[in-house]
């Protein structure tokens, strides 16, 4: 169990101490304070679905329903994960450009190449979920902050579950975003193609829900529509365990094609300039 941990934790100790990683890192946290403290209370980024606040509607920062406060400043934390995608795909690209030299070091150390690739993408998701995790909470306080409110046991009951989730989607988000990187070797082909990929269904999620039509149902294999159901903690429309259940299938995937192409093209990026 050691041997296995080892090479993860050295990996996270490479990618904390990369400028890239830590630039990232600070620029997301900078971002999400500057989110929580800017906008107004009521704003609304993003609405879908019926309409109906505690239920299908999203990415309202602090409404509080009467009828359900806990779940409306729950709902609060995750307000701003549809803005925060780009910056952890950006992230999570810086984090793979750097890559090569922390494989010829695992490889100088007699690092089998396949372990070394599957160190270095766990410990990537490790460290995007950590930031993330970060930034919700500050939300949430900020939140409750603002709204006069006390963070209470309903309110974790609410927050923590929704939490697990959304940083299970949000990893499979990033473990896409690298495995396209690994296959194209462009970072902005890969970065692009994710976020208009989750743009775009999220974006269609709601037209679905209003008229459901066979031809969109291929936005279920994108991450948008799950991240904005998570979010905005509309369990009405599909349940905790089938966000789950897309978010570690779509992750597993991503890291078995990560670890198989990356064995494949000797382990090293392929110099991609962009």
């Amino acid at each position: 169990m050691k041997q296995a941990i080892r090479p993860i934790r050295a990996d996270l100790m490479r990618l904390h101490r990369m400028f890239p990683a830590q630039f990232g890192l600070a620029l997301m946290l900078t971002f999400g304070l500057l989110f929580g403290v800017i906008l107004n209370n009521g704003a609304t980024l993003l609405a879908f679905g019926n309409g109906v606040c505690g239920e299908d509607i999203g990415f309202i920062w602090n409404v509080i329903d009467p009828s359900a406060p806990d779940e409306s400043l729950a709902r609060s934390a995750f307000v701003g994960t549809s803005l925060f995608v780009p910056l952890i795909i950006c992230l999570v690209l810086l984090q793979e450009h750097g890559y090569k030299e922390g494989y010829r070091i695992s490889s100088a150390r007699g690092l089998a190449r396949f372990n070394g690739a599957l160190a270095h993408v766990l410990s990537s998701a490790l460290m995007i979920v950590a930031a993330y995790s970060v930034l919700c909470l500050l939300l949430l306080a900020i939140a409750i902050i603002r709204g006069g409110q006390n963070c209470t046991h309903g309110m974790l009951a609410a927050f923590l579950p929704a939490m697990l989730v959304n940083a299970v989607l949000v990893i499979s988000v990033a473990l896409e975003t690298v495995t396209i990187y690994r296959i194209t070797s462009s970072a902005v082909f890969s970065g692009a193609a994710v976020i208009i990929g989750f743009v775009m269904s999220l974006t269609l999620y709601g037209a679905y829900l209003q008229s459901p039509t066979p031809s969109l149902r291929w936005i279920f294999f994108l991450p948008g529509p799950y991240l904005g159901v998570g979010c905005a903690l509309g369990y009405s429309d599909m349940g905790q365990l089938t966000l789950l259940g897309y978010g570690a299938a779509a992750g597993c995937l991503s890291v078995l094609i990560y670890t198989l192409v990356t064995c494949h093209v000797g382990g090293v990026l392929n110099g991609s300039s962009d």
